[in-house]
């Protein structure tokens, strides 16, 4: 039934998807009851501090009908509040409040956000689901990390919008993503009008320079508002700031340093990839990044880097 694989958008909203529950689900329907779905297995991750401690990984057989409430309390041991409406603990890591911030259990589906609570959510074959145990505050926290690659793209038609000049780079993408398991890839150039982005009909990969990338009146606004969009930077005219967890910039850097960071563009599927760069070196870093070291993206929610040396997002 199980494989183990490892031993081992506003705060509110977050809060009332990080595992709302109905009293009793696994009492009324035992593991023998439910019918298994024969299309296979998703995966479920157990991470603390933003995905920088692996707590749990395992793959666990679809049962038909069931919500990801049901398996959480099959797999692990659940803890709940609020009458049982939030899960509160996992495996005894329990939410906490205290003078450096509150702490609690927080997940995301194929590098999104639930938009319901565990009790409603039915996880199927092939999707991943990634809970992670941080601290937050009043800032917006995340609607979309890079820490699920490939699975928000994979049998999913995916935009690529690049700049003139980063055609070619767009294109180095689009294989990689391919090889990965994207559907139809398409590349088109980024306009200075927003419709694409804020209307979006599938998953966009924008690639760019910052000093181009801003002429788009979408990602300027977008960037304008670091504080409220959750990805954990802010491009300035001298480069660009890397934010704690709480919205603060606490570190800045300069040339040759590129960033890939995921947000909701307002539907929750269809999140908007930015691997950008200070300049040309620091796109070129990014890319080579998404597309050649894939596996340094596991389980961050977005990251910096600069001359080959990677920095997770939210920043320390």
């Amino acid at each position: 039934m199980v494989k183990k694989i490892l031993p081992s958008l506003i705060i509110l909203l977050l809060l009332a998807c990080s595992g709302c529950s109905s009293a009793g689900l696994l009492e009324n329907r035992s593991t023998e009851e439910a019918q298994v779905d024969s299309a296979g297995y998703f995966t479920i991750t157990l991470t603390r501090d933003f995905g920088e401690q692996v707590l749990d990984t395992r793959e666990v057989q679809v049962q038909s009908s069931w919500s990801l409430m049901e398996y959480m309390q099959r797999e692990y041991q659940v803890t709940t509040g609020f009458g049982g409406s939030f899960i509160t603990g996992l495996n005894g890591v329990e939410s906490a409040a205290g003078e450096e911030g509150n702490s609690d259990w927080f997940f995301f589906v194929n590098g999104a956000v639930a938009m319901v609570g565990a009790d409603r959510l039915k996880p199927a074959p092939g999707d991943v689901v990634w809970w992670d145990y941080h601290r937050w505050s009043d800032a917006a926290s995340p609607t979309a990390v890079i820490g699920c690659y490939p699975q928000p793209f994979v049998n999913r038609k995916v935009i690529i919008l690049a700049n003139p000049a980063y055609q070619e780079m767009a294109e180095y993408c689009r294989r990689a993503l391919n090889a990965q398991g994207a559907g139809q890839v398409t590349v088109d150039k980024l306009s200075k009008e927003s419709t694409r982005l804020d209307k979006p009909e599938a998953p966009v990969i924008v690639i760019g320079t910052w000093p181009e990338l801003q002429k788009n009146s979408y990602i300027a606004d977008w960037n304008r508002a670091f504080r409220r969009n959750g990805s954990g930077i802010h491009f300035t005219d001298n480069g660009v700031e890397l934010l704690s967890f709480d919205g603060e910039a606490v570190k800045a850097l300069g040339e040759g340093t590129g960033v890939i960071v995921a947000s909701s563009t307002g539907q929750q599927d269809n999140p908007m990839w930015l691997v950008a760069g200070v300049d040309e070196q620091g796109v070129k870093e990014a890319v080579w990044i998404l597309c050649s070291q894939p596996e340094a993206l596991r389980w961050k929610y977005g990251l910096a880097v600069q001359k080959g040396q990677i920095t997770a997002l939210p920043a320390e």
